[in-house]
């Protein structure tokens, strides 16, 4: 219950660690992508949640890659991503694509259908939104790259439910 002072007085200041950190930041509920790349150094996916547009004009959007994933680094040298919104019934692909299961990344590419879009880069003929971009630019920022690209072409179908995942699991939102 809050106070007149609008606090919560069961909230609590915490060590600032990167363990506490990452516990906070799984409170916050972030739609799953799959970002794809290909190009001269191969085909390349995995699981994301960091990603959000940054301009309609041009239109563009950012993506958040682990500098030490094999993703960051086909990304950067093909100079291109897709970015794949999943919807509810993707729990599985999204774990493929997290590297949760054995497969390979080729053999991540055997689950589902996928067509290529402007780019080269391959676009899951299922996802709700599937938006491919040319890199515009990249920063570095602690363990990350934050990766800017200017859209080349974008496919949608028709709205369903979500895939969420907040508190280290996976839920369904109805939009």
């Amino acid at each position: 219950m809050a106070t007149s002072t609008g606090i919560d007085p069961a909230a609590q200041s915490l060590t600032l660690d990167s363990q506490t950190f990452r516990e906070a930041m799984s409170r916050i509920a972030t739609a799953v992508h799959i970002v794809t790349t290909d190009g001269d150094a191969g085909r390349a996916g995995g699981t994301v949640s960091a990603a959000c547009s940054v301009s309609d004009d041009p239109a563009s959007i950012l993506i958040c890659l682990n500098r030490q994933s094999r993703l960051h680094t086909a990304v950067l040298k093909n100079r291109c991503f897709c970015l794949n919104t999943l919807s509810d019934d993707h729990q599985e692909m999204s774990d493929v694509f997290a590297g949760r299961e054995s497969a390979d990344m080729s053999g991540r590419f055997t689950h589902g259908s996928w067509t290529n879009l402007a780019t080269g880069c391959p676009a899951l003929d299922t996802a709700r939104l599937s938006i491919d971009c040319e890199i515009f630019s990249v920063s570095e920022v602690g363990t990350h790259s934050i990766v800017v690209g200017t859209v080349t072409d974008l496919r949608m179908t028709d709205p369903g439910k979500s895939l969420i995942y907040v508190r280290r699991g996976y839920k369904s939102l109805d939009t």
